[in-house]
């Protein structure tokens, strides 16, 4: 693209390629020429300022819930000694009776 067809690229952004950019802009750096036209475009665009906002607010609830639930899963994981017995005597018992055939 040339410099003069990426800059009227940038000026006529419209809301479908921002979105496209907002939800690129997470996961990667965007190029110089995105990173303008997207500036530009949210400059004017409050829809598009919006929807960046909300997509920002989802990632970072996303984030906080799994690590709330690493968190939480990690001390479901431990077993009390009533349970671990249990199991155990499960164990002992299934190997104890004689397979059926």
């Amino acid at each position: 693209m040339s410099r003069r067809g990426g800059l009227l690229w940038a000026l006529t952004l419209r809301c479908r390629t921002a979105s496209e950019l907002l939800s690129k802009e997470l996961d990667e750096p965007l190029d110089g020429m995105e990173w303008l036209g997207l500036r530009g475009h949210l400059i004017a665009c409050r829809s598009c300022r919006r929807f960046r906002r909300q997509i920002r607010w989802i990632r970072t609830a996303i984030r906080n819930r799994d690590e709330s639930f690493t968190q939480s899963a990690a001390e479901d994981a431990v077993l009390s000694e009533e349970a671990r017995r249990r199991i155990a005597r499960a164990i002992q018992e299934a190997e104890a009776e004689p397979e059926s055939t």
